[in-house]
């Protein structure tokens, strides 16, 4: 997966598009887009004197975010950067599961805040989040983590659960 991302890092934006930097990645996409563009139709249809300072403009400025997009997918899927975002997930989760057992729902809900911040997709995360929403009464937001659970929980590791209290709570 690491090196798909990587190489469609080559266009400007996409591996970060790809990797949930949407606006960032957006951005590159546009300015580094622009700038081959700019390349191209100055090498193929621009015919002033100006020609090769628009070739190279161009040129440079698709380059520069080429190369931005490549380090950031780079540094994104780094085997380092993701031990640690999971193990600060790990700890928010542990966190999370403590308040919500003394009781403690919004302090919970503040600690799944932060690992759902990092990784989105973590369904023991999700589970949790849906449990602590429902008790503060926050059904949109427990509708939301429940949609998500079913989508990323793969393995079936929560479906029971799931199943079981929909039946039991209505959801």
């Amino acid at each position: 997966m690491r090196t798909i991302l990587m190489i469609s890092s080559l266009i400007p934006g996409l591996g970060p598009i790809l990797l949930g930097r949407v606006y960032r990645g957006l951005l590159l996409l546009l300015i580094g887009g622009a700038g081959w563009a700019l390349c191209g139709a100055a090498s193929t249809v621009w015919a002033g004197p100006d020609r090769w300072q628009a070739q190279w403009g161009g040129a440079a400025v698709g380059a520069i975010l080429t190369v931005i997009s490549f380090r950031w997918t780079e540094r994104l899927t780094s085997l380092d950067r993701r031990r640690e975002i999971r193990k600060r997930v790990e700890r928010a989760l542990d966190d999370a599961q403590r308040c919500f057992l003394r009781g403690r729902m919004n302090r919970a809900q503040l600690a799944l805040d932060s690992g759902l911040a990092r990784d989105d997709r973590d369904i023991d995360l999700l589970f949790l989040d849906w449990q602590v929403a429902r008790q503060l009464g926050e059904s949109a937001r427990a509708r939301r983590s429940r949609r998500r659970l079913r989508r990323y929980d793969l393995d079936e590791k929560w479906l029971w659960e799931l199943q079981r209290e929909e039946a039991a709570h209505g959801g």
